[in-house]
């Protein structure tokens, strides 16, 4: 194992350690908020999915020689982002009819967040054109998630709708993005730069994970 690989050890251990920590926090308030239950459980989910990945990409790496095609850590990773839509999805339920008819004009802007996400994954599937299955199974649920996301933060931000919950969109708006950044670099780890700019990203991608919650429960909650 070189240097490059146990750095990525260290990154995958910290993270997981990370996820499984606010998925029981996560779970917790659950229970404590009745009200907020729901959105806290799906919260809880996306967290655990984070851990579950790196655990399973870990032992994937153990099992198998690196670099490995696909792994069940791949399908916990798009289980998150799954639960973060079904998160942002259930956020709308409360909406009345006026307010689904005055929101509408904003969709139209969202649809910026998706074509980042084309453009990054054109990207990856031309460096690495063998992985283009892998690369649009995170392609999908990446691409709805930055849709209702930014959808959800201009609503907040100049539709007045949950004005409270403005961090948390811009919180994982932020967290989708340096994850696509970072995943960039990662797929450039053959030179040692971009290792260590694949690192940096890392653990801001990381420092943003804690505060996905933290807006969440100032917002819903407070």
């Amino acid at each position: 194992m070189d240097i490059l690989d146990l750095i990525d050890w260290i990154n995958y251990c910290a993270e997981a350690l990370l996820g499984a920590v606010f998925a029981l926090i996560c779970f917790r308030q659950a229970g404590k908020f009745k009200g907020a239950r729901l959105f806290f459980l799906l919260l809880a989910g996306f967290f655990g999915c984070v851990f579950m990945s790196d655990v399973f990409y870990m032992l994937t790496w153990i099992i198998e020689d690196f670099p490995f095609v696909f792994s069940a850590g791949d399908i916990s990773w798009i289980g998150g982002y799954l639960f973060l839509i079904t998160a942002a999805l259930s956020l709308t339920d409360e909406w009345v009819p006026e307010q689904r008819e005055a929101v509408r004009k904003y969709r139209w802007p969202a649809l910026a967040g998706p074509a980042v996400c084309v453009i990054f994954n054109v990207v990856f599937i031309s460096l690495y054109p063998q992985l283009v299955v892998n690369y649009l199974l995170y392609a999908v649920p990446t691409a709805i998630l930055l849709y209702l996301s930014l959808w959800l933060f201009l609503l907040s931000r100049k539709g007045g709708l949950q004005p409270g919950l403005r961090l948390y969109h811009l919180a994982v708006l932020v967290w989708l993005s340096l994850q696509m950044v970072c995943d960039l670099f990662s797929t450039l780890r053959l030179v040692q730069i971009f290792a260590a700019l694949s690192t940096v990203f890392w653990y801001i991608v990381m420092f943003i994970m804690p505060s996905i919650y933290f807006a969440a429960r100032k917002g819903i909650v407070e």
